[in-house]
């Protein structure tokens, strides 16, 4: 069987999703933003439609990663020190619904932490060389999710 073939049996009943639709939805919508921001539409990008900005836009292009499977925020830039604090307890909620591994206790990142640059960002030892340069990145924490 060619691979046409074989293509066209694993996507048979299913709806063609144009380019537009596929930037949308893919990579939490972060295509979506780059083309609303291309092409000028706000219609694309719905709530998280552009706003004027505060200061000139001084970037030039973006990077965005998604590592399915990639080193964990708790292990690179998001430093939680209460989590430090009680690791090994029980969790203090109910165990979510969907677990990509054996959830018990609380389990601290194996690796120390420290402020590094005049903005004084949290980065991990993991990360030694990035932390010499933490004053020219743009790390977001404060994204989250659910996985119920």
């Amino acid at each position: 069987m060619s691979h046409y073939h074989s293509r066209s049996r694993f996507f048979a009943g299913r709806q063609a999703m144009s380019r537009r639709e596929m930037l949308s939805t893919s990579s939490a919508g972060f295509g979506g933003l780059a083309l609303a921001g291309l092409l000028g539409q706000e219609s694309i990008a719905g709530p998280l439609s552009p706003k004027a900005p505060h200061y000139p836009a001084k970037a030039k292009s973006i990077l965005f990663l998604f590592m399915h499977g990639g080193p964990s925020q708790v292990d690179t830039f998001d430093y939680k020190p209460q989590l430090m604090r009680d690791h090994g307890k029980p969790l203090p909620f109910p165990k979510p619904r969907v677990v990509s591994g054996k959830t018990e206790n609380l389990l601290k990142s194996p690796w120390k932490f420290r402020q590094h640059g005049q903005s004084g960002a949290w980065v991990s030892e993991l990360f030694p060389h990035v932390a010499g340069c933490v004053d020219d990145l743009c790390i977001v924490n404060s994204m989250h999710c659910s996985n119920s």
